[in-house]
């Protein structure tokens, strides 16, 4: 045969909506990470350095018509001497070259067509800056070795090359700031922008996610608390109707045992009565022998009662558990002699009959162990009532036993008994959601301790 296997839907759906919940999350936000990667990526590779080869174009330009201009004075100066003015063209010379190489370095991150044609606009224009360049440096060389007349016509070609000069670094100077950096700045800006927005996304996606995982959680957490709850209930309803029909069959077969047997005991002695009666009175043997018969008849009819008082406890249902359990301690002082001491609460408990038969039942199987095994001489049961918790103790000084070693061992002796009374007594406290402890070591007595709530 095999099981059938149902399928929670609603469980199923919230498991299954967390269980998306979260890889969407886990995979949304691993995108996020690469966007966000590839923004810092490209702000690091491409717009940063190429802002930073504007900036250095700049710079060297600026540096390039201050050393014309320089060298323009210098070159009058008569006090200084050759090695200078060569010092001038070679600072002129290496803010040339780097401005190349600057350039070069922005063509290479360049990626927009219409970059890569301001490249072309630039290169031009300070190719032509620095004809201009060389142009004024040769004039001004002339200056020296010409004619007053000459000299006024060349002063005259300089300042007219210097105005070209200052126009064209003004025109290289302006198209570096714009379009170059404009572009570049509105590309970085753009991609802190997307940054951002990526950013304020992700934010939002994380809090409604966060949202709809409490109430998936709690949707599900709902669900799984009524189904536990009406596991409980049915084990409960299960377990009480299991213990209503055990104590039905055990009425049923009291009153089989009290009313059959006992009566046919009854009979029985009656009739052995009749019959010494009948017998001659020289039959003294045959008297003896009716006698021990009827005392054994006695013995038997004692121990019916007992069986039948045992199987149903009719003190519970007319006297109540407290008193009930105080019968039992009378009982088990006058069968073994030990002092035996019973700590009763002082209100009346408010127990189900139920809950009243297992603790019953607990103390009946305690006493009873205490007194087929333990050997002890002083024995006390203690019920009281703890808050929310009825509380029952039964404790002995007798011979004790290794419990967890007893539930471990298969049953193979008479005396593994034991194991099977305390292994069903502790799963009819845990179905009613109780707690049972026995705490016993070699020749250190038992202690069995039951708490249960109250229904």
């Amino acid at each position: 045969m095999f099981k059938r296997f149902t399928i929670d839907w609603k469980m199923a759906i919230g498991f299954g909506g967390l269980l998306l919940l979260i890889v969407a999350v886990g995979l949304i936000g691993i995108v996020q990470i690469q966007n966000l990667s590839r923004a810092v990526d490209i702000l690091g590779n491409s717009y940063v350095p190429a802002q930073s080869a504007i900036f250095e174009m700049k710079s060297s330009n600026a540096k390039y018509a201050m050393g014309i201009r320089s060298y323009m004075f210098w070159q009058g100066a008569k006090f200084l001497d050759a090695a200078a003015l060569g010092e001038k063209l070679n600072f002129v010379r290496s803010t040339s070259e780097k401005f190349d190489k600057e350039l070069e370095r922005y063509s290479a991150l360049a990626a927009a067509q219409e970059q890569k044609t301001w490249v072309n606009t630039i290169r031009t224009n300070e190719a032509e800056l620095r004809q201009i360049g060389d142009k004024v440096a040769s004039s001004v060389k002339q200056i020296d070795a010409s004619t007053p007349e000459n000299r006024k016509k060349i002063e005259a070609a300089i300042n007219r090359q210097l105005m070209d000069f200052e126009n064209k670094v003004f025109r290289v100077d302006a198209y570096l700031d714009d379009p170059l950096v404009t572009f570049n700045l509105r590309e970085i800006q753009a991609q802190l922008k997307d940054a951002r927005l990526g950013k304020e996304r992700s934010i939002s996606f994380l809090s409604w996610s966060l949202l709809i995982g409490l109430l998936l959680g709690g949707q599900t957490a709902l669900l799984i608390y009524r189904r536990n709850k009406r596991e409980k209930e049915h084990r409960e309803f299960i377990y009480r109707k299991m213990i209503s029909i055990e104590e039905e069959e055990r009425n049923n077969l009291s009153l089989q045992v009290h009313d059959q047997m006992g009566q046919d005991l009854s009979a029985l002695k009656i009739y052995l009565g009749l019959v010494s009666k009948d017998l001659p009175a020289e039959l003294t043997d045959g008297r003896e022998k009716i006698d021990k018969a009827k005392k054994i008849l006695d013995t038997l009819m004692e121990k019916t009662h007992n069986i039948s008082e045992m199987l149903r406890p009719p003190e519970l249902e007319d006297l109540g558990l407290i008193e009930s359990i105080a019968a039992l301690v009378l009982q088990h002082r006058e069968l073994t002699g030990c002092s035996c001491n019973y700590l009763r609460p002082d209100a009346k408990l408010r127990l189900s009959p139920e809950y009243s038969l297992v603790l019953y039942r607990v103390a009946q199987e305690a006493l009873t162990n205490s007194a087929k095994y333990s050997g002890a001489k002083n024995v006390e049961v203690t019920l009281e009532q703890k808050d929310e918790d009825v509380y029952l103790c039964v404790s002995d000084d007798g011979a004790g036993f290794d419990y967890e070693q007893y539930l471990k061992r298969p049953l193979r002796r008479k005396e593994d008994k034991i194991k099977l009374g305390l292994q069903g007594v502790r799963e009819r406290i845990e179905l009613l959601g109780g707690k049972l402890t026995v705490g016993s070591r070699p020749g250190k007595g038992t202690r069995l301790e039951v708490e249960l709530p109250i229904a």
